[in-house]
């Protein structure tokens, strides 16, 4: 795999540099500043989605190992149930073989034989249930076992059938996580393009980069020692840290990974990416928003912010836009909000 990222690493190198040489010998015309822009914000909103998109792959692949382990575990488990059981089943087997073989050779196991070779009422009761108690107890003993066998390969089936699943599914979440590994060595040359143009950009266009500062008291937020308030008092520290794809502090940040350290901060363990986030935690409706909670940003869910009270919502956006706090459709177009605490 990493002979193949490198692979298309250098191929994309190459192109970019033959379309540099091209755009140079064939005198391109600049782009303008708005284009630009438009460019910038593009690959920026693709890095994030990729950067999403791995994390999920990475979730789906540490759940999927646990779930082998654990199905493995059980089949061991089950595995040497069966083989005590084997055993337990032999032993009672050879008893009731003994039994069977006596009453071939003569020995008539029932109360008629009891009475025909009985020289007393105490020894006739003797046999009785000598004898009965041997046969009683030798098929009463092979019924549970087998029964319990039964219950065991029943078990080992299910947890081989578990394991089976759990396999493939690893198998298919490591070509996805293949997949996007490719993307984003890809993704990583676009990055230098994204700096390169962040770099040649104006004071002017920085700042509608960047845009407006909105002024939010941090004094808004309700004192207290729940997680969410904790969480977002957290976040509020990390105003001004620069944005850095797949970091979750404690200087830097990703938009889930900043939602990550802030919980992390008052002692909860939140999943790593927007989407994860997104199907964890509890809905809650735009009306009833309170600090702390998450929302969710775009159709995909590639983007989340955390509200921090008065309409306004904290979120690490993009490359070359800090930590910041904006109005709620500020941060992207509103999907959905859930509540960890």
């Amino acid at each position: 795999m990493l002979r193949t990222i490198v692979a298309v690493a250098m191929l994309a190198v190459a192109a970019l540099m033959s379309g540099g040489l091209a755009a140079t010998s064939n005198a391109a015309p600049t782009q303008t500043a708005d284009q630009l822009m438009v460019k910038y914000n593009k690959l920026s909103l693709d890095a994030e989605t990729s950067a999403e998109a791995m994390h999920n792959a990475e979730l789906e692949y540490d759940k999927q190992r646990k779930a082998l382990t654990v199905a493995r575990a059980a089949s061991l488990k089950a595995q040497q149930t069966l083989d005590v059981s084997q055993k337990n089943l032999a032993a009672v087997q050879a008893r009731v073989n003994k039994v069977v073989r006596a009453s071939y050779r003569g020995a008539r196991i029932n109360r008629l034989y009891a009475v025909l070779v009985s020289d007393s009422p105490q020894n006739l009761l003797d046999q009785m249930s000598g004898l009965e108690l041997v046969s009683r107890q030798s098929a009463a003993d092979l019924r549970k076992l087998k029964a319990s066998r039964r219950t065991t390969l029943a078990a080992k089936k299910t947890a081989d059938d578990s394991a089976a699943t759990a396999t493939t599914a690893i198998a298919a979440v490591e070509k996805t996580r293949g997949q996007l590994q490719v993307e984003r060595a890809n993704l990583n040359l676009q990055a230098v393009r994204i700096r390169a143009i962040y770099e040649s950009m104006t004071g002017k266009q920085l700042a509608e980069l960047r845009g407006p500062k909105f002024d939010f008291d941090p004094r808004l937020v309700p004192k207290g020692t729940s997680a969410a308030l904790v969480a977002v008092q957290a976040a509020l520290t990390r105003i001004g840290d620069a944005y850095v794809w797949g970091a979750t502090g404690p200087n830097t940040f990703d938009c889930s990974g900043l939602m990550v350290w802030a919980y992390k901060q008052a002692g909860q363990t939140l999943p790593r990416s927007s989407e994860a986030q997104q199907a964890s935690g509890k809905a809650v409706s735009r009306d009833q928003l309170q600090p702390g909670d998450l929302i969710i940003y775009y159709s995909d869910a590639h983007h989340v912010g955390m509200y921090v009270g008065d309409g306004y919502v904290i979120h690490a956006s993009t490359f070359g836009v800090p930590v910041k706090v904006v109005p709620i459709d500020k941060a992207g177009p509103y999907q959905s909000a859930r509540r960890y605490a």
